[in-house]
Formats: C-alpha cells, sequence, structure tokens
C-alpha cells in the first residue's frame, strides 16, 4: 500500500509596502512629504525625469560614500609613500639621478596615481554595497502600471519593512494625498529556478577565461628557444643608432652627437681658470702662441675627436734657420730612382704636400689644483670612474673594459680599442692634459665635459694616477707602520 503523497504547502505571496502614483511632480511631492512627516524612512519614488527638491521632500540623508572614499583615497596615497620608501630606501637603497633616497616629491606621481586607484575602485563597490546589489529582481516591477514610470506617471512607494509600518494607516496615509490609483506591492509569483544552460555556459565562460592566464604561467616557468611573439613590432625593432656607429644624417657621418660648438652651461664661464681648462692660459700669452683667443676662450673649444687646438702651419715668409739651401751638395741624399727600403709610404695627405698634424704641447698644470686630495676624494673618483670610464677602459685601466670586451666579439669593424691608462706615455701625462681629455674628449671618446663637474672630472684624474701608481708601487710608497705586515718576497717585489 502505498503512502500518499505529501501535498506542497501553498503561502499566500508576501506583500512588500503600498505603491500609489500620481499624475505630476507637484503631486508627488506633496505626498513625499506628507510621508515623511509621518516618520516613515524606507520610501522611494520613481519619476520619468529628475524632480528638483524629491530628495528633500523624501528625507534622505547624505551619503556616507564619500567619507569612505576619502578614508580609502588615504590609504592608497599612505600605502604608496610606504611602498616607495621600502623600496628606494630601505630595501634595495639606489642613487636614481642624484636624487636621495627619500624623495617626496618625485614620490608624489605614484602617490597621485594610488590615491586615484583606491578612491575609484572604493566608489564602485560601495555604490553596490551600499545599494543592496547585484539585485535581479523588485518587487514593484509586479505592478503592471508602473511601466509607465519612465513616461508620464509618479510612483511613490512605502516599504513594509519600515519600523513604523503599518498596512492600514500606510494605506489611509497614501489615499488622502489623491493618487490615481494605490496598490500593494506583492512579491513575484514566478519561478526562480535557473535554467541548466545558464550554468552551462557560465561555467564554459570561466574555463575559457583561465586559458591566457595559464598560457602566461606556462611561458613564465618554462624556457624556449623559439623566438617571443613581437606583438607591437615598432617597440621591439626601433630604427636607432649605438654608439661609434655612422650615421647619413650628419656631415660628420657619426650617430654620437658632441656638445654645440660655443655653448656654454650657466654658471660655467670660467674661460680664464686653469681649474676649469687644464692649462694655464695666462702661460699660453706670455709664449705667445699662435691662435691663443681661440685656445684661451671656450667660446671657441675644438671639437670633442681633436682633443687641443691644432698647430698653426709656419708662415710662407719665415726663413728656415736648419733648411739646407737650394744649391748646396746633399752628400747623403739617396739618389732619386733609389729604393727606399724602410722609408714608410706617404698618405694622401702627405702626397698633396699637407704637413701632418701635431698637437701642441700647453702649460698644462702639473699639480693638482685643490688641496683636498684626501680618501674622501679618492671615493669619488672611483665612484665616477666606475660608473664612467670603467665600462671602456676597465676597472683596473687596462682598456679592456665590458663594453670594449663586447664589441670585440662582435668584430663589426668600427670599435676602436680604448687607450690602456698604463701605457707609458699616458703616465707621463700631466694631470692638466688627462682632465683636458676629459673634459672635451679625444678620438672617439666623447666629451664628459656635461655630464661631470670640474670637482668629479678632477677625482677621475686623482683616481687614474693612483691607479697607475698601483702599477709601479715602492717600498717607500707603504707607511712606516705597515710594512712590518708585508712578507720578504713582497718586500724584494717592493724594492
Amino acid at each position: 500500500m502505498s503512502s500518499p503523497k505529501t501535498e506542497k504547502k501553498i503561502t499566500p505571496p508576501r506583500s512588500f509596502g503600498w505603491m500609489a502614483e500620481y499624475a505630476d511632480e507637484h503631486q508627488l511631492l506633496d505626498a513625499c512629504r506628507k510621508v515623511r512627516d509621518s516618520g516613515y524612512t524606507r520610501t522611494d519614488a520613481f519619476a520619468p525625469f529628475p524632480v528638483h527638491g524629491i530628495d528633500e521632500a523624501l528625507g534622505i540623508k547624505p551619503t556616507v560614500l564619500p567619507w569612505i572614499v576619502l578614508c580609502l583615497g588615504l590609504t592608497g596615497m599612505s600605502g604608496a609613500l610606504l611602498m616607495e620608501w621600502w623600496m628606494n630606501a630601505v630595501s634595495y637603497p639606489y642613487i636614481i639621478s642624484g636624487k636621495p633616497y627619500f624623495s617626496l616629491p618625485a614620490f608624489i606621481p605614484v602617490m597621485f596615481e594610488c590615491t586615484i586607484l583606491f578612491s575609484a575602485f572604493t566608489t564602485f563597490f560601495a555604490m553596490i554595497f551600499l545599494n543592496g546589489l547585484p539585485k535581479f529582481n523588485n518587487p514593484v516591477f509586479t505592478n503592471p502600471r508602473f511601466d509607465r514610470s519612465t513616461d508620464d506617471r509618479f510612483f511613490l512607494w512605502v516599504d513594509s519593512r519600515d519600523k513604523y509600518f503599518n498596512a492600514d494607516k500606510v494605506k489611509g496615509l497614501l489615499e488622502s494625498t489623491s493618487p490615481l490609483s494605490l496598490d500593494t506591492v506583492k512579491e513575484d509569483e514566478s519561478s526562480d529556478h535557473v535554467p541548466s544552460v545558464i550554468w552551462r555556459v557560465l561555467a564554459a565562460v570561466i574555463l575559457i577565461s583561465l586559458i591566457p592566464g595559464s598560457i602566461v604561467l606556462r611561458m613564465r616557468a618554462s624556457r624556449s628557444e623559439d623566438p617571443r611573439w613581437h606583438v607591437f613590432f615598432d617597440m621591439d625593432f626601433q630604427p636607432k643608432k649605438k654608439a661609434q656607429q655612422t650615421s647619413s644624417l650628419f656631415a660628420d657621418n657619426r650617430a654620437s652627437r658632441p656638445p654645440v660648438a660655443g655653448t656654454i652651461a650657466r654658471g660655467d664661464l670660467t674661460e680664464s681658470d686653469p681649474y676649469y681648462l687644464g692649462y694655464t692660459p695666462a702661460d699660453v700669452a706670455l709664449n705667445a702662441m699662435p691662435a691663443t683667443a681661440r685656445m684661451v676662450s671656450l667660446q671657441e673649444t675644438s671639437k670633442p675627436d681633436q682633443g687641443t687646438p691644432p698647430a698653426p702651419a709656419p708662415k710662407a715668409d719665415a726663413p728656415k734657420a736648419d733648411a739646407p739651401k737650394a744649391d748646396a751638395p746633399k752628400a747623403d741624399a739617396p739618389k732619386a730612382d733609389a729604393p727606399k727600403a724602410d722609408a714608410p709610404k706617404a698618405d694622401a695627405s702627405a702626397s698633396a704636400g699637407a704637413a701632418p698634424a701635431v698637437e701642441p704641447e700647453l702649460p698644462w698644470v702639473k699639480e693638482f689644483p685643490f688641496s683636498s686630495a684626501d680618501e674622501k676624494m679618492m671615493a669619488l673618483g672611483k665612484l665616477k670612474y666606475e660608473t664612467n670610464c670603467a665600462a671602456c677602459h676597465g676597472y683596473a685601466g687596462n682598456g679592456d673594459g665590458l663594453v670594449s670586451q663586447r664589441a670585440l666579439q662582435l668584430a663589426q669593424g668600427y670599435w676602436v680599442q680604448p687607450t690602456s691608462l698604463h701605457e707609458p706615455r699616458v703616465q707621463q701625462q700631466p694631470v692638466g692634459k688627462i682632465f683636458h681629455t676629459i673634459t672635451n674628449g679625444r678620438g672617439k671618446m666623447g666629451s664628459y665635459g656635461g655630464a661631470l663637474s670640474a670637482k668629479e672630472r678632477w677625482a677621475i684624474v686623482l683616481y687614474v694616477k693612483a691607479l697607475q701608481r698601483s702599477r709601479d708601487a715602492k717600498l717607500d710608497d707603504v707607511p712606516e707602520g705597515q710594512r712590518g705586515k708585508l712578507t720578504a718576497a713582497e718586500v724584494s717585489d717592493k724594492k
């Protein structure tokens, strides 16, 4: 015998309050004021266009949303400041463009962006939360007359969840406002069952959205010999020229541009100070060297690849003391048709009658023009040398820096081996000449006069001299208090 089926209990639709309909906005405002004055707060008004004064008529208080956004915006700003301080000043101290580790002006852009980011997300999610969203249905939609709220009708709803709600009292209150209609808002009786196809589509969308992330994770965790995908070709293949390459854009065929001749940085007009030149202009004038004004004045500084101004050609009418007379016999002169075994071939300039360029010796500064040649100055020179010079000349000054090694490996033909700072001719150079070379450049070495201050250039010269001295150090160079630490073999080497 089968048991009787349990019948499903049928419950009447739940009531969500009363809704009154009005013909114009003036009746709606009067009704809102009466409902507000009666103490009801869970109310809402619906109109086809904005109605001025509706917030005051309903008694709607200012929302707490601005305070939430303010607090979260300040949180984003403080978090950005804390993050930058930790990254730049604590976890990984790194000097950027000479700024201090904690540089508030440099941190402002990131602080501003994080403030806007936190404020925008807070506004979006707080609006959803405070408005009770997401809400897939609203009981007011069960009233067929409510469709005219977007056309020509105005509605006022009193929610049954109001703490002062009484169905009969609310009905009588709304009837006193002379509405066109007054209906109770009932629960939607339609089925709440979600079709299975909706769940299948949602699951498929979620699975498909995981594919790009899985590909990215796989690429980050694995290695591949295949080239990467070039989404933006102009970012990966840019028309550019590297240092010391040729370029047809300029008359001198150089890709690296030297400083514009005749330009002087503000505050650096020191054309008569040996501290900024490396030589003594007064001695140049005393020696009556040609082109004195051009040598002395920084307004006509020579090009970086020339180093110093070329020597002037001798005057045509000047007598030559050591030149033999035209009719004097030349005892040791070879015959015209005699072969010259060891004579070097003349270049194009010599065959054209041009004299080879001879670099004049200026009255270089032989002593450092400062008295603070201490450990602090040496540390500054070491820092600037390793930052600007070691890439080509090497940390030991042998001319074998990483840039040079890489260029020699590429063997592209245009690279010039950097000079070793331990060559005898470089070791014999006065400090002023080395300073002059750093300032104006030489050969394919560019000018560093605009990148380094005069103090930094002199500090580099001091460190270069220390590198050179380290190769030929003697026992007398070691302080007496530390000579006892040397072994017998080291002492013999020092001697």
